[in-house]
């Protein structure tokens, strides 16, 4: 199981969330698809095949588009660093579809020490 197909599995039971995958696709792309997305929440999965500068385009990017979706739709993202436990990253994504006040937020999923 991918690790976004384990996040997905875990949001199957949260009305309204919709997750975006950002893999090595370019940053533009992925803020397209967060601006078209739909739903109470939109989860962008920052992957960590992703280059630096992309990341941080995408990080850089969360904030605004959650003022330009608010109050509409809430925006987060899970940054995810390379040997990050899916069940790790999966149990972010639960905590910020059910954190009903938070957008704009940035959640940082890093490999055990």
């Amino acid at each position: 199981m991918t690790l976004e197909e384990a996040v997905r599995d875990s949001l199957a039971t949260v009305s309204g969330a919709t997750l975006v995958g950002a893999h090595a696709a370019r940053a533009g792309e992925a803020v397209k698809l967060l601006r078209a997305a739909e739903g109470d929440i939109v989860l962008l999965l920052i992957d960590s095949s992703i280059p630096p500068i992309d990341r941080a385009m995408l990080i850089a990017a969360i904030g605004p588009l959650a003022i330009e979706k608010a109050p509409q739709v809430r925006i987060g993202a899970i940054d995810v660093v390379a040997g990050a436990a899916p069940g790790d990253v999966a149990a972010a994504a639960r905590f910020l579809a059910g954190a009903r006040s938070t957008t704009g937020q940035v959640l940082t999923v890093a490999a055990e020490s």
